[in-house]
């Protein structure tokens, strides 16, 4: 037992991602196989990502806590029923969502670098398709959802929480942004699909379709909650 816990002591952060990528891919592969137990495999990776975080900076981090819990919780009642649960679903949603959009304050903070011309062309399609994405997927199911308000404002945060993972990159170029593409871009793929499967195309392929985007999504989270503190404190920041 003292050997055990001493593994556990000693793991670097490194060793612990992995254990989570590995979780995420057992509970693809198990919750696709057997569903109930999927549930089971589910809260290691979110635990997991914790951990990887607190070993990285060797701190807690109650807002990375939030999110986390919140976005567990609401995916839960996702993967099970999004609209027999649908208040439930898009109340964590808007909870994760902040929690995430309150981490992205102190980088919009560092001094932005001069933008040209060409330097906007990539953000501006991808603000394209994110508008367009998200307001197709409104007025699609918009007839369909039981709360309609709690739709449209989930909706809105999901355009601001996008836009702002695409246009981040665009005032500072630190290797860390590529990251925010997966962590936008996951979180849109991981919505709509949700929301096809439920009331659209049922279909097992699509199910594991969103349970990849989740744990796309949570690793590049953890990794790049890890990172910003970097970005945060890197003494050659200005360059960026």
């Amino acid at each position: 037992m003292r050997e055990i816990n001493s593994n556990l002591y000693s793991a670097r952060p490194t060793q612990i991602l992995y254990l989570g990528v590995f979780s995420c891919v057992l509970f693809i592969l198990i919750s696709s196989i057997n569903h109930s137990f999927g549930y089971y495999i589910q809260p290691f990776f979110y635990l997991t990502f914790y951990w990887f975080y607190y070993k990285a900076l060797n701190k807690h981090n109650l807002v990375f806590a939030v999110f986390l819990f919140s976005a567990y919780l609401g995916e839960i009642f996702l993967l099970t029923d999004v609209d027999k649960y649908f208040d439930i679903v898009l109340v964590t949603f808007l909870i994760a969502v902040t929690a995430m959009l309150y981490t992205f304050i102190p980088i919009l903070k560092i001094r932005p670098r001069k933008i040209t011309k060409e330097m906007v062309l990539q953000p501006i399609i991808g603000v394209v398709f994110c508008v367009y994405t998200v307001m197709y997927l409104m007025s699609m199911y918009y007839n369909t959802v039981p709360n309609k308000f709690l739709f449209v404002f989930g909706g809105i945060f999901l355009l601001i929480f996008t836009l702002v993972c695409f246009l981040i990159p665009l005032r500072n170029r630190h290797p860390s942004n590529v990251y925010l593409y997966l962590i936008g871009g996951g979180l849109l793929i991981e919505s709509i699909l949700s929301f096809v499967y439920t009331y659209s195309m049922p279909m097992p392929i699509i199910a594991t379709g969103v349970k990849i985007a989740i744990c796309v999504h949570k690793t590049c989270v953890a990794i790049y909650f890890v990172k910003k503190e970097k970005i945060r404190t890197d003494v050659d920041y200005d360059e960026y």
